[in-house]
């Protein structure tokens, strides 16, 4: 089975105590440290990171979206491999108080491992990671700082090098979504519409991945003004579907700032029908509306998860936000984004400046992971492994700014 896709027109109390345990039954050995300079730790950087970040944090950090922090040591200060934990603090201002997070996993340090830090930034296991709480990414300042680096079980260990680190959250808009199914025949009158899970995994893709807060979601499945099997034009009637439906119910009251995308079931691979946006607007239009197959993509875009209406969704809604193709790969895509700053559609050139990160969905079972931006591209290409480079994601987070303010319901 081949699936082809077609070308566009188309805050926390402050806590007192550190939340760890008393020593233990018996105290490992001292950690040994070798080489020139003061003995310690060595902090080689501190990332905050959302969907896409440098290691400088020039991405544009998102207000009340999932946010994880990144500490890198230096393994090279240590004379054998020594497992070690962490607490950061974070606070609003230099004189406010702190609010203590310990390390989400334990870190081994092993003077035997020469990963260089884009080593260490491709491998989420490679750094004390912590993930902020809800109030820790309000609109405004946020200074963070590495409290304490400890042997596990042990003593903390001397640090040096970047304690810590200043970042600002800025405020966007929420995405607007209005996600329609369409049930449709077959010429044996079999009927096919979107499970459940289609739905879900768009919908969880679109939080974790799009530049916003939130995602404001509804759902229907309704019945298509179309049957299979399916040609070129199928998608153009899917659209005009949705038009239509979305223009009866903004005047009937729904918030003209919603965005409509279709899917449609690709039959078990007998049905697929080629996704495509109604356009590409140039200018803020949220009545551009998109459809999308889905099904299970068994290796589809590099996808084993159960659906692949997650990138493919969240490709042609791109297209509903003014984005176009990056033109990657070559002769599959045109290329009509002459601003895509990265080689081959990926997430980073070969500087590696940029490193995607996924967060994760614990009810879905998708755990934290860093994508590297040299093997994953961007959402807006035909190719495998998807996931939003920078360009993409403040292209869209401004863009949605700009529909919240123009579109925003009349306040009576």
């Amino acid at each position: 089975m081949v699936r082809k896709r077609g070308m566009q027109r188309e805050t926390t109390s402050l806590k007192t105590k550190h939340p760890y345990a008393t020593a233990p039954m018996s105290t490992p050995p001292a950690v040994a440290f070798a080489g020139p300079g003061p003995a310690g730790i060595a902090i080689q950087a501190i990332e905050v990171c959302q969907t896409i970040q440098s290691i400088d944090n020039t991405v544009t950090l998102v207000a009340n979206k999932a946010t994880l922090v990144r500490v890198y040591l230096d393994q090279s200060r240590v004379a054998a491999a020594t497992k070690v934990r962490g607490e950061m603090t974070f606070k609003t201002s230099a004189q406010g108080p702190a609010t203590y997070v310990p390390a989400m996993n334990e870190l081994v340090l092993d003077p035997a491992d020469g990963s260089v830090i884009d080593d260490k930034r491709d491998a989420i296991a490679k750094s004390l990671n912590f993930r902020l709480p809800d109030a820790a990414t309000a609109a405004g300042t946020l200074i963070i700082e590495v409290n304490r680096v400890m042997q596990t079980g042990g003593d903390d260990l001397p640090l040096s090098g970047p304690r810590s680190a200043t970042v600002t959250f800025v405020a966007a808009a929420p995405l607007r979504i209005r996600c329609i199914g369409l049930r449709y025949r077959d010429a044996q009158g079999k009927t096919f519409s979107p499970n459940a899970v289609h739905f879900t995994y768009l919908r969880s893709f679109l939080e974790r991945a799009y530049p916003v807060p939130s995602v404001i979601w509804s759902q229907i499945v309704v019945d298509a003004s179309f049957a299979a099997p399916f040609n070129d034009d199928t998608v153009v009637e899917a659209n005009m579907q949705i038009a239509a439906i979305r223009s009866s119910e903004v005047n009937s009251g729904v918030d003209p700032r919603t965005h409509y995308v279709a899917l449609v079931d690709d039959g078990n691979g007998k049905n697929f029908m080629r996704g495509r946006a109604m356009g590409i607007p140039t200018t803020p239009q949220p009545d551009t509306v998109a459809s999308a197959p889905c099904g299970v993509p068994n290796g589809f875009g590099g996808d084993d998860d159960p659906s692949y209406a997650d990138w493919y969704g969240a490709h042609e809604l791109g297209h509903t936000f003014g984005r176009y193709h990056p033109g990657f790969p070559p002769g599959q895509q045109d290329a009509s984004d002459p601003a895509f700053p990265f080689q081959n559609g990926q997430l980073s050139n070969a500087d590696r400046r940029f490193v995607g990160y996924d967060l994760g969905d614990a009810n879905l079972g998708l755990p934290l992971q860093s994508m590297a931006g040299i093997s994953h591209h961007d959402v807006m290409t035909y190719a495998n492994n998807q996931w939003l480079c920078q360009h993409t994601f403040e292209g869209i987070r401004v863009r949605l700014i700009a529909e919240d303010e123009q579109f925003a319901p009349a306040v009576a």
